[in-house]
């Protein structure tokens, strides 16, 4: 698979699950960026990040997932 038809993947992979992993407490911001060399989805929670493998797979449909702490952002 290329570089574009992975980013497309995982922009599928991220509009088809984000709403669900919005409605997580702990989930403060989700994006797309590179992991492993391909296109992946960023998962930003305020702690406890392994707490939401349960929740969220390291892979769905061949898209990387990561789950890191991250500060909580506020719009200003």
């Amino acid at each position: 698979m290329n570089g574009t038809e992975a980013l497309e993947r995982a922009k599928r992979v991220k509009r088809r699950h984000e709403s669900d992993w919005l409605a997580i407490s702990n989930v403060v911001s989700i994006g797309i960026g590179e992991i492993d060399n391909t296109a992946g989805i960023y998962i930003g929670v305020v702690n406890h990040p392994e707490s939401l493998r349960e929740k969220i797979p390291p892979k769905i449909d061949g898209v990387p997932i990561e789950i890191k702490t991250v500060r909580e952002l506020k719009a200003l």
